[in-house]
């Protein structure tokens, strides 16, 4: 797991990085109303009840303004094997952007995905 920045690990530590990833992706820079309670909220039925409960118990009756942590998101999607250009395209930065996060965090070990077509014969 890529450790989170301070502004979400309550998140990631709530729900876990694939969930609190999803989220964060899908509305990372905007704000949103924070209801006071989780249960019945539209917040419940857009992500689920344990991102709003979690979301809920911190900023419950605010306006909440979800950080982007783009080279956190970058992080992540990198160790699960995604090219620079995929990074790219889902956190909304260019390439070149994308090879600066990457260089100036932790090194991250990059899951090799090899694409193979079973229905492709080999040449040799």
């Amino acid at each position: 797991m890529i450790e989170a920045p301070d502004n979400i690990a309550w998140l990631v530590e709530a729900v876990g990085e694939d969930e609190a990833l999803a989220f964060i992706e899908s509305v990372a820079g905007q704000r949103l109303v924070i209801p006071r309670h989780a249960s019945g909220s539209r917040l419940e039925t857009l992500y689920g009840s344990e991102i709003a409960r979690a979301v809920c118990d911190l900023f419950g009756g605010t306006l909440w303004e979800v950080p982007t942590v783009k080279s956190w998101r970058a992080r992540c999607l990198a160790r699960r094997g995604l090219t620079d250009n995929e990074i790219a395209l889902r956190c909304g930065v260019n390439y070149r952007s994308v090879r600066r996060l990457l260089r100036h965090s932790e090194r991250v070990e990059r899951r090799r995905v090899v694409m193979r077509d079973d229905r492709q014969q080999t040449l040799f």
